[in-house]
């Protein structure tokens, strides 16, 4: 967990007390939505309410403990992507390491849409997210790697049309499917030569 400045680090035992709270209540409102209550939240964590409360006085705080939870994820492998010494191969490990975590926690994230609570991420998922994967776009694109005729836009529509498919995709989500997917989008992206497809997934994906 990243401290603000001007705190203390947690002690071991708060630190575990705080991942398992925000763990449980990913996994919770992921199932039963934004008005799953504390307690069943407490629950799931192995502490009491009360811990949840003194940690997280709001359920606003808690959602972005798990926003902060999941970028402090990805943005190690967007750095890395951008450190890569080829354009092409660092655009495609920022898409995978943004679609991995999308695909993992598109149940969450489809719960902040229906709640209207995305509009308010937009701005900083552009900086932390976006920003450096449009950075790698032009880098690609400046190297003939990627086609001219493409925005730095539309990427994001790219990004959703392989997630989409990872969440009607018979299992996709559960395999490599998505993978193969977002290899069949590069090759469309890229000449001239073929990338190496990802075996199948099973169950159709």
């Amino acid at each position: 967990m990243v401290t603000e400045p001007g705190t203390r680090p947690l002690r071991a035992d708060a630190q575990r007390n705080h991942d398992r709270i925000i763990a449980a209540a990913h996994d919770a409102f992921a199932e039963s939505g934004l008005e799953t209550p504390v307690e069943e939240i407490a629950r799931r964590a192995g502490v009491g309410a009360a811990t949840v409360y003194r940690r997280f006085p709001n359920k606003e705080l808690l959602m972005r403990a798990i926003i902060d939870a999941r970028l402090a994820e990805l943005e190690p492998a967007l750095a890395a992507a951008l450190s890569a010494q080829d354009p092409w191969e660092g655009l495609l490990a920022a898409l995978r390491a943004i679609l991995d975590i999308q695909v993992r926690n598109l149940a969450f994230l489809q719960v902040l849409a229906q709640a209207g609570a995305m509009p308010h991420l937009k701005s900083e998922l552009a900086e932390r997210v976006m920003a450096p994967l449009y950075e790698l776009f032009a880098r690609a694109q400046a190297a003939g790697e990627l086609r001219a005729d493409l925005e730095p836009a539309e990427v994001h529509q790219l990004i959703r049309m392989v997630a989409v498919t990872a969440t009607e995709g018979h299992g996709c989500a559960a395999g490599p499917g998505w993978r193969r997917y977002l290899a069949l989008l590069a090759d469309a992206l890229r000449t001239p030569a073929p990338s190496r497809l990802p075996p199948r997934a099973s169950g159709g994906a």
